[in-house]
């Protein structure tokens, strides 16, 4: 990514296609002696299905021209899918809090649908995306 980074952020990301890749996280069981992986399967599979996806960590970094979201190497190891979103500023039409439990969320409206994602701070968060999108220097 190009630019100077405005902010950069610890955040959860909403990946639609994100799958769990289990054969890692079973090795990752059977080394910590966690239990049985099944059982977190069943739980994941079920989250995905009410949710439209599943939330990946990661880190989201804001430039004067886009929003990107990229995965920690712990979700790269344990998931498979869209680990790297990168939105250009221009395809935001809005910027919206939704709730959420413990951090608010953040979605980015587009003409081909939305980015969602969660941190401390969305409020100021998504002000300064808010006015990155309308800075007069901002570059297209």
């Amino acid at each position: 990514m190009t630019g100077q980074v405005l902010k950069s952020k610890l955040v959860n990301f909403l990946v639609a296609d994100a799958e769990v890749n289990y054969g890692n996280v079973d090795d990752l069981y059977s080394m910590a002696e966690a239990g049985d992986v099944d059982a977190l399967g069943d739980v994941l599979e079920a989250f995905k299905e009410a949710y439209g996806g599943l939330w990946v960590g990661g880190k989201m970094e804001l430039t004067q021209k886009m929003v990107r979201l990229s995965a920690n190497a712990m979700n790269r190891l344990v998931q498979d899918g869209t680990l790297d979103i990168e939105l250009p500023l221009a395809f935001i039409r809005k910027v919206t809090i939704e709730g959420g439990f413990m951090t608010k969320i953040i979605r980015l409206d587009t003409g081909a649908g939305s980015v969602k994602f969660r941190c401390f701070g969305a409020k100021d968060v998504a002000a300064l995306i808010e006015k990155t999108i309308h800075s007069p220097t901002r570059q297209a």
